[in-house]
């Protein structure tokens, strides 16, 4: 339970990181858009207000505006965090909140038609901004009460009383309203966050499980490279690109010589111990691209595209000379060589065909004296 616990508070705070992320984003994209109701402001204000506070006004909000939009790209670049950049963020939300709040002094007061207009508009800016917020709450709090301490310090110097307290009651009474609804529907927010990270990170654990169980099933458990389920998906994969590209490819069957007297003389640990020293040697002398797949006991099946039959017998020749040139394993001491087959993809082969075709080249190779490499076209 104390476990869960734990995973629970970290999973909150994710979203909690992730919530503030989204939100400084969000407020710049709606800062971007602050001008158009500068604009709309100081039209319907401009016939009825002195020049002179409406120009106030909007050099206040030009400045603010600058101001938030700097900072707030300080913080993207930064990498928002909660903990480094919180308290900048409230500062960006309630300088934008003030601004507004400047309505109320500079503009309302000199016309009983336009002051229901400009607290209406206010109004609509603390519900146009709330969606802006809602996944840092504490932010839109910041604006809000900017907004209407401005507001409230600018109504109790206003001359007309009556207006005031219309004003005073309208605004507080809307903005309690929705800072009140506002605090249930962030909390559901940041909920749904926590619950899409959480299904996000169980879709990602899930999709590495079933890699993992794939992995699993296309590998040989002792020797660590791929079995034969393995090999034959790879080899459908070469088949298709040879046939639709005309891209060579060869195979290489490797057996081990002498393996049986390995198991007999040292017992089958040690037989276990060679094959996976034989599949570690061998990979040494490949290439990123090419697969090395234990085929059946002491057999292994080498793939390689894009690959001509002179090139293959040279990667062969090197393969059997690496093996040949040192112990496999040093307790006990055990050097082994081993016999290959090399064969290359014809055009109509099939699958079984081609390995059929290095069978036989390793067959060849091991009548001829082991320890050494045989084409399909010797």
């Amino acid at each position: 339970m104390r476990s869960l616990s734990i995973e629970n508070d970290d999973s909150i705070e994710v979203a909690r990181e992730t919530g503030f992320e989204q939100c400084v984003f969000s407020l710049r994209r709606t800062l971007a858009t602050s001008p158009i109701g500068w604009v709309l402001v100081a039209w319907f204000s401009w016939d009825r207000v002195s020049h002179t506070h409406i120009g106030l006004w909007l050099i206040a909000f030009v400045l603010t505006w600058a101001l938030s939009l700097g900072m707030l790209q300080l913080l993207i670049r930064q990498g928002p965090t909660t903990g480094r950049h919180a308290s900048i963020f409230l500062v960006i939300a309630g300088l934008d909140g003030a601004a507004w709040g400047l309505v109320v002094w500079l503009l309302m007061g000199y016309d009983t038609n336009l002051d229901p207009w400009l607290a209406a508009t206010l109004c609509g800016v603390g519900a146009v901004n709330a969606p802006a917020y809602i996944t840092y709450i504490r932010a839109y709090y910041a604006q809000i009460g900017s907004l209407w301490l401005v507001a409230m310090l600018a109504l109790i110097f206003s001359s007309n009383l009556v207006n005031m307290l219309n004003t005073a009651v309208g605004l507080s009474v809307f903005f309690a309203l929705i800072v009140y609804y506002m605090q249930a529907i962030a909390q559901r927010v940041l909920e749904g966050i926590r619950l899409q990270l959480a299904n996000t990170s169980l879709a990602e654990q899930l999709r590495i499980a079933l890699q993992l169980v794939e992995v699993d099933a296309a590998t040989d458990p002792l020797t660590g490279q791929v079995n034969r389920r393995g090999l034959d998906v790879f080899l459908k994969q070469q088949f298709e690109m040879a046939q639709k590209e005309a891209r060579p490819f060869a195979v290489l069957m490797l057996d081990i010589d002498y393996f049986k007297q390995v198991n007999d003389t040292y017992g089958h640990v040690v037989g276990d111990d060679t094959l996976r020293a034989f599949a570690f040697r061998v990979r040494n002398y490949l290439r990123q691209g090419d697969v090395c797949a234990r085929y059946g006991g002491e057999e292994f099946v080498v793939v390689l595209p894009d690959t001509s039959l002179d090139m293959a017998i040279e990667v062969a020749e090197r393969v059997r000379q690496g093996i040949a040139e040192s112990d496999l394993l040093t307790v006990p001491p055990l050097k082994a060589t081993v016999s290959i087959g090399v064969a290359t993809y014809v055009a109509g082969q099939t699958a079984e065909e081609l390995l059929s075709a290095a069978d036989a080249a390793v067959y060849s190779a091991k009548r001829g004296g082991r320890n050494q490499v045989r084409s399909s076209a010797d």
